[in-house]
């Protein structure tokens, strides 16, 4: 079926969907209440809701609201343009640290209520989301200590575990999160396995003996006081770990030995202050400071000589940022916010082989930010069905790169529309247009160099931020008291895409990332939470979430249209739960396809796919908050395959030199963990 053709066909069902919709009273479920009746917008879950799931954390609960997607935030640099779709007492977390881990250090005991907030609600800033949830803590709950350990052994031979422990104390108006953990990991990705590389006739090239893991420690921590009639908030994090890989090359000429080593240490220290003044009023301060310090050290040796790259990266962002709300009246709130960012990446790295310093363009080089952003936002619910949400953002930056003397600045207006319809109780239909900037990735301006394939890929100091326009359709609908479905219909328009160019320095030819030229691209996303037991399946549970990805781009170096790099077609979970409340046991099957990816580089084709990985668990709960969950991941062992096509001089213009299919099989993983809540 052609993209459009499967685009009308889902236009077509979503229509099913919405007019088939038969209007429903509001009601109690199980703990779960609505807030308002005729297209409510905050459905709000008590715990009680949440005991046939047997939760422990404030994770656990978020995962199973029902026809909920968590989104755990951008990676990008800022504060403002990153949060996820979780809040904690109505505020976003103090940090840019993994909302997921935050939300897993809450014990469940802490929690009063969870509210699913869809369109938008007085005093929630929607943070660009169309549903929010908002984790409601007890004002005075009895302090939370959990103890975890985890130990993980793959292939009988190679062994990893964590030790783990959090606090959590919220008395008196005061809030106290603490976290720390110390770990060893072993790489459980394609690589830590034998692989076996061939031509296109199939004949052996070479055998790959790899051996990868490695440990470190993580640590948080955040308390929160009244102050001058609001509140401030403290919070820190440091992460330090080591990764260290061992791999042999075996052909025909010997065997090559590389051993690559990274060390990481990212920290980061930050501050909130909120206060209501009245009158509909609130204010929002936020400053944070981030450090990351990376050392990568890769070394091959053979019976040719020694090859040695070494690169030094340094990344530190500062982050004042300012919020305004006020309500003018119920349904109507408006929002002015401000953020300084400055951010900046020293980056430099040698390349040594046989004794003799190689000279790679831009392997030393200074990348630094200054932005502003500042916006303005109106969120009004225009009657009980109907709510709309206005923005307008205005973003001006500076990219300074001093080796290659640029200063570029930038403004870029990007407006937002957001509007959501209850045509039921159980039915809505929301629309979103919005304006997105890409921010510059600091990495695409220094080159880097890949040992094990040869490959270089140069730095660009000329790069600019990809731009789209973004258009979805979502309707969504509720139904068994705790099922929910969901399809979204989105169309991307890009400017300045991000993808791969040729650089020539001479007759060689490099790989370099850069702007491509205009491209569009279709997603549909569809996402079903159900239960089973009218399907006989007593206290089961199925959570489907599929999206499929079409992208068109003219590709610079054919000119014909392709794929964008690195955008897979399809991506996939599927879980599957049964819960028994009384005897304290679950179990489940979890899928999720790790993707089929394929990257047009210069003078190489990549193709990269993974089988779907797997696993099955089950958990018994003790009445005494002891939990014991035990998890064979990968039974079936994962096979991975990567294919590379590499040309003499331009991809698909010049002779192909080389054909290389490189396959390895991933073993089974068994995970052991127990947790005592105290």
């Amino acid at each position: 079926m052609r993209p459009h053709s499967l685009k009308s066909a889902l236009l077509a069902c979503a229509a099913a969907i919405v007019f088939s919709a038969a209007p429903a009273a509001v009601r109690a479920e199980d703990g779960k209440t609505a807030e308002q009746t005729n297209g409510n917008s905050v459905e709000r879950y008590e715990t009680d809701f949440f005991r046939q799931y047997q939760v422990s954390t404030a994770f656990d609960m978020v995962l199973h609201v029902p026809g909920f997607v968590f989104a755990g935030g951008e990676s990008a640099r800022g504060f403002s343009g990153t949060a996820g779709n979780v809040l904690i007492d109505g505020q976003r977390p103090t940090t840019k640290a993994d909302l997921g881990n935050t939300l897993s250090n809450i014990n469940a005991s802490q929690v009063d209520h969870l509210e699913l907030v869809t369109g938008g609600a007085p005093g929630i800033d929607m943070h660009g989301h169309r549903q929010i949830v908002n984790v409601v803590r007890k004002k005075d709950a009895r302090p939370a200590l959990s103890l975890l350990g985890i130990y993980r052994v793959m292939d009988g031979r190679q062994h990893a575990g964590v030790l783990l422990g959090t606090f959590n104390s919220n008395r008196d108006g005061k809030t106290t999160d603490v976290t720390a953990d110390v770990f060893t990991f072993f790489d459980n990705g394609a690589g830590n396995a034998r692989r076996y590389s061939t031509d296109s006739n199939g004949t052996h090239l070479m055998k790959i003996y790899q051996h990868a893991g490695g440990a470190g420690m993580e640590s948080q921590a955040s308390h929160a006081r009244p102050l001058l009639g609001g509140k401030i908030t403290f919070n820190g994090t440091y992460n330090p770990s080591v990764y260290n890989q061992q791999t042999s090359y075996h052909d025909s000429t010997g065997i090559g030995v590389e051993h690559f080593t990274e060390k990481d240490i990212p920290s980061e220290l930050g501050g909130q202050y909120e206060r209501k003044f009245g009158h509909g009023l609130d204010v929002n301060l936020n400053v944070l400071n981030r450090h990351e310090r990376i050392h990568d050290i890769d070394v091959y040796s053979d019976a040719s000589g020694t090859a040695d790259y070494q690169a030094l990266n340094l990344t530190n962002e500062r982050i004042l940022n300012g919020h305004l709300s006020w309500e003018k009246r119920d349904g109507l709130t408006f929002n002015l916010g401000s953020e300084s960012v400055f951010n900046s990446l020293d980056r430099a790295s040698t390349f040594v082989t046989s004794a003799s310093p190689l000279n790679v363009p831009t392997d030393t080089v200074r990348v630094q930010e200054d932005r502003t952003e500042s916006f303005a936002s109106v969120n009004w619910k225009a009657t009980k069905k109907l709510s709309f949400e206005v923005e307008m953002k205005v973003e001006a930056s500076t990219i300074s790169v001093p080796a290659a003397n640029r200063s570029d600045s930038f403004t870029y207006y990007k407006p937002r529309f957001q509007a959501v319809y209850a045509l039921s109780d159980k039915t809505k239909i929301s629309w979103k247009t919005i304006r997105q900037v890409d921010q510059l990735s600091f990495a695409g301006f220094a080159s880097s160099v890949q040992l094990q394939t040869n490959q270089v890929t140069l730095g660009n100091s000329a790069l600019v931020p990809q731009k789209d326009w973004l258009n979805t359709l979502i309707v969504e609908h509720t139904f068994w008291e705790k099922g929910a479905i969901s399809l979204a219909l989105e169309h991307y328009d890009y400017e300045d895409t991000s993808d791969f160019i040729a650089v020539f320095d001479g007759p060689t030819v490099y790989t370099a990332n850069g702007n491509i030229g205009n491209a569009k691209a279709d997603f549909v996303h569809l996402k079903l939470d159900t239960p089973l037991d009218k399907l006989y399946v007593p206290h089961g549970t199925l959570s489907i979430d599929w999206l499929y990805r079409h992208s068109k781009v003219t590709d610079p170096i054919t000119g014909r249209d392709r794929r964008v790099s690195g955008m897979e077609p399809h991506i996939f979970t599927i879980n599957f739960s049964q819960e028994f409340t009384k005897s304290g046991t679950s179990w489940g099957l979890d899928m999720q396809s790790l993707g089929k990816n394929r990257n047009y580089m210069a003078n190489e084709l990549d193709d990269a796919h993974f089988a779907p990985w797997t696993q099955i668990w089950f958990q018994y709960k003790t009445p005494k908050n002891l939990t014991f969950k035990a998890s064979l991941r990968n039974p079936f062992g994962l096979h991975f395959s990567q294919d590379r096509m590499v040309y003499q001089g331009l991809r698909d213009l010049t002779p192909v030199v080389l054909t290389q299919s490189t396959t390895s099989k991933i073993p089974p993983i068994l995970e052991l963990r127990l947790k005592k809540d105290f």
